[in-house]
C-alpha cells in the first residue's frame, strides 16, 4: 500500500524477484487496501502512506483481525517517535525508504519468514506461510 505509484512499483520489482513471495495487489488508498486485506487474506502487507488511512492507522485495523497478516511499516520518516508508534500499532517490523530499501526489506522478510522462506512462528503464535499478500493488482488493472 502507497499513494506512490512509483514506490509501489519498486517493492513489487524487489519482491517478485525473490521467488519465495508471490505479489497478489497494490492498493494506492488505505480504505481500499483494508478491503483487500479483509478479501485477499494477505500473509504480509507493506504499508506505507496514502490517503485516506496512514500506515500507522491502517496497521491497527489491519492487527485487529482474528489471524492478522504480518505487516512491515515501510516510510520515509525513521524518527524514533514513528518506530515506537508503529511498533505499538501492531507492526512487525519497520524499514526506512532511505539507504539500502531491498537491503532492509530483505532483512526484515528473513526475520520474519527465516532464510529460506519457511513458515515461522511470529509473535503472538500467528504462523505465516511464505507468500506475499498485501498490494491488489486489481488496483491498476494488471
Amino acid at each position: 500500500m502507497d499513494d506512490s505509484l512509483f514506490m509501489l512499483k519498486i517493492l513489487a520489482q524487489l519482491l517478485e524477484a525473490d521467488d519465495g513471495f508471490e505479489l497478489v495487489g497494490t492498493a494506492t488508498d488505505g480504505r481500499k487496501a483494508l478491503r483487500y486485506v479483509s478479501v485477499l487474506s494477505p500473509d504480509l502487507v507493506l504499508d506505507l502512506h496514502m490517503p485516506g488511512l496512514n500506515g500507522i492507522q491502517a496497521t491497527r485495523y489491519i492487527k485487529d483481525h482474528e489471524h492478522p497478516p504480518a505487516v512491515i511499516i515501510v516510510t520515509s520518516d525513521d524518527s524514533p517517535v514513528t518506530k515506537a508508534t508503529a511498533d505499538d500499532a501492531g507492526a512487525d517490523a519497520f524499514v526506512s525508504k532511505d539507504g539500502n530499501l531491498r537491503h532492509q526489506l530483505i532483512g526484515a522478510l528473513q526475520n520474519l519468514f527465516g532464510p529460506s522462506g519457511e513458515k515461522r512462528e511470529a509473535v503472538g503464535s500467528i504462523s505465516f506461510q511464505n507468500r506475499l499478500a498485501d498490494y491488489s493488482k486489481q488496483e491498476h488493472g494488471t
